[in-house]
């Protein structure tokens, strides 16, 4: 994978592994294509989990959300040494 900026360039295998996840058979273009496609995939097995009882489809909503692309670094905030 490469991202230049808000540009995504997907190896055969990323582009493979995202279409079979979300079923879509576009490429995206961006972050927020991708991201935006994993999300609706993400939200459709949520319900589909809620509505059914269904942990397979439980599973493949985490799995499309373990996908997703972080745009923000996280930082693990350190515990401040004047507290303890």
């Amino acid at each position: 994978m490469l991202r230049l900026g808000k540009v995504l360039r997907l190896t055969p295998e990323e582009t493979e592994r995202f279409q079979t996840i979300s079923g879509d058979q576009t490429t995206p273009k961006s972050v927020e294509e991708y991201n935006k496609a994993l999300l609706k995939t993400a939200e459709h097995y949520q319900l589909l989990a809620a509505q059914e009882g269904s942990a397979d489809a439980e599973l493949l909503a985490r799995l499309a959300e373990g996908e997703l692309i972080q745009t923000e670094p996280k930082f693990k905030s350190r515990p401040d040494p004047c507290e303890q």
